[in-house]
């Protein structure tokens, strides 16, 4: 495979449909060399880093394609983050340009940047390319406690096996119809485009992401294949929502999901594939559905073809079936590491297996179960968001002593972050002051749901903040 764009002239069906357009494989590849020449023209290089900030969008996918066809790399912005965490995000991976949609057109005006549009008038490209598989083919940012910018450099190769892994067990088709129901800088929304084009299938892009957007995407457009978090699938649910009677996969991961939401869904008849993975694995790398997910409703399911998955010990031995321990990864999906961080990377691999930080245990069955999600993250409504982040904020405040974050279950958002804090001495703090003070330094879903004021954070024989006793006493267990 030179590229993951392959060849996209073969069939004659649509392959982006919007509200407004409508356009198949010839003419979006017109679009994409007429785009890719325009860069080209304005300076933009092979290897370039590109950051790209902009809602899901038809112009998105032609941008993302046009940057690939110069073997140019794109770097996707979480739009839910503050401007100041964005700069470190851009400054960290040495971005060349940054490409907004008009929506974001005032964000980062510090940053050489131009409004990321589709050439429509044609442009010759005087340009071979010459992607191989290894080639780093897009960066997504994810959380982590490593103190700098986590950027995951997922290649040509990774995207296109993980691809390869999924459709062995889904089998998917160019008659497929591929809502983009998860935002596009998340592995979960941007696989959703790979799929598409890899099987030669329709990519729908609703007009926003919203529940009720979703829910009558549902039925205009009569998509085959959606991906969802567990909080949106709780939404939809509540809101009475049917699956459009031709939709054959539901998709759900990206956190925690209660059992009880996984057997209404299926008896309210969604075609419901619970599914787990992460951005380091390119994806979801195993599933259940149908009458096995009823049975086993907490599971993540069985390994794709060509994934290897195990559960290790301490002492990195595979333990036996139902112990719990640390569950590793082998698969051709696994990403080429942390950009400029190979130290850090290097910790996350063993004798070829990546190490989650997720902990769970595999059945007689060969079912993996995750009875926790790694220990630095919470993962609330689909989101990562890194404890020791927020820490560093609160503990920025002049008042604030001491402070420890952690994940609380919830009903809608899997997980929310809350807080306890150790205000100094003679200090007076309300919680709504602290708010207002993280609102400055942090964006809204990474703030504390609850934030507990305690004299003194309990503590272990080696002096680390015993969670389990706070929990305790704060009558949370």
């Amino acid at each position: 495979m030179n590229s993951i764009l392959g060849d996209i002239d073969k069939a004659n069906i649509p392959a982006i449909i919007t509200e407004s357009k409508n356009i198949d494989y010839p003419e979006m590849t017109r679009l994409i060399n007429n785009t890719a020449a325009k860069y080209l023209s304005d300076g933009v290089m092979p290897k370039n880093r590109i950051a790209i900030i902009s809602e899901n969008s038809f112009e998105f996918v032609i941008t993302v394609y046009a940057l690939w066809r110069l073997n140019a790399v794109p770097v996707l912005l979480n739009i839910r983050l503050t401007e100041d965490e964005l700069s470190r995000q851009i400054d960290f991976a040495e971005c060349s340009v940054l490409l907004k949609s008009k929506r974001y057109s005032n964000y980062l005006t510090k940053y050489p940047s131009q409004l990321s549009s589709v050439e429509y008038s044609d442009r010759a490209i005087n340009y071979e390319n010459e992607t191989n598989g290894n080639d780093t083919a897009v960066i997504l940012f994810t959380s982590g406690s490593s103190g700098k910018p986590k950027g995951v450099e997922i290649t040509n190769s990774n995207l296109f096996e993980s691809y390869l892994s999924i459709t062995s067990e889904y089998s998917f088709t160019s008659a497929d119809r591929f809502l983009a129901s998860l935002p596009f800088y998340h592995i979960g929304g941007f696989s959703i485009i790979t799929r598409a084009i890899l099987s030669g299938g329709t990519l729908i892009i609703p007009i926003s992401l919203k529940t009720d957007v979703i829910a009558e995407s549902l039925q205009k457009y009569e998509p085959t294949v959606i991906s969802l978090v567990p909080t949106m699938l709780k939404r939809l649910i509540e809101k009475k929502v049917q699956p459009n009677k031709n939709l054959r996969l539901a998709f759900v991961g990206g956190g925690p999901s209660d059992d009880d939401l996984v057997i209404t869904a299926i008896n309210l008849g969604w075609s419901f594939v619970k599914v787990y993975g992460s951005t380091e694995t390119s994806s979801m790398i195993s599933g259940i559905n149908d009458e096995k997910l009823r049975e086993k409703p907490a599971s993540g399911g069985k390994a794709f073809k060509n994934v290897e998955i195990k559960i290790l010990n301490d002492s990195y031995e595979e333990v036996e079936p139902f112990e719990v321990g640390e569950i590793a990864v082998k698969s051709k999906s696994i990403v080429k590491g942390y950009l400029k961080n190979p130290e850090l990377w290097n910790t996350k691999i063993h004798n070829g297996y990546y190490l989650t930080g997720d902990w769970g245990y595999i059945d007689d069955e060969g079912y993996l179960f995750v009875v926790s999600r790694r220990t630095d993250l919470i993962i609330s409504g689909g989101e990562n968001i890194d404890p020791a982040e927020i820490e560093k904020v609160l503990i920025s405040h002049p008042a604030v002593n001491e402070a420890i974050v952690f994940p609380l279950p919830d009903k809608e958002w899997g997980q929310i972050p809350v807080a306890a804090i150790v205000i100094k001495n003679n200090e007076k703090l309300s919680e709504r002051e602290i708010q207002e003070y993280l609102k400055d330094h942090l964006s809204s879903y990474k703030l504390p749901k609850k934030i507990f004021f305690m004299e003194k954070l309990p503590r272990t024989d080696l002096g680390k903040i015993d969670l389990p006793l706070l929990k305790r006493k704060l009558n949370l267990d």
